[in-house]
C-alpha cells in the first residue's frame, strides 16, 4: 500500500518557506506521492505553480494533480504547464 500526502494549500499563512520545508519532510519520509486540487470558492495558490515548486524540491515521491477546473484553463496551455511539471519532477 502506498500513502500520499496533499500540499499544504490551504494552511492559514503559508509562504513559501513554509511551503518548501512541508515538500522536503514529504519527500524525506515514507510518503510515496504528493497532491493538490484547484478551488476558487476560497484562496489557495495556483495548482499548476504549487506542484512545479514541489516538483523542483522532490527526488522521491511522485507529483500528483487532484481537482483542475477545466474552465479556468485554456487546453493547451494546461497541456503545456502539466508537460512542464513533468520534466521537473
Amino acid at each position: 500500500m502506498e500513502i500520499g500526502m496533499n500540499l499544504p494549500v490551504m494552511a492559514p499563512g503559508l509562504d513559501r518557506d513554509a511551503f518548501l520545508k512541508w515538500c522536503e519532510r514529504v519527500d524525506a519520509g515514507f510518503f510515496a506521492s504528493i497532491a493538490a486540487g484547484e478551488r476558487i470558492s476560497f484562496y489557495n495558490p495556483d495548482i499548476t505553480a504549487a506542484l512545479a515548486a514541489a516538483a523542483v524540491r522532490m527526488e522521491r515521491v511522485k507529483i500528483i494533480g487532484g481537482v483542475f477546473v477545466p474552465m479556468l484553463h485554456h487546453p493547451v496551455m494546461l497541456a503545456k504547464q502539466l508537460a512542464t511539471i513533468d520534466v521537473l519532477s
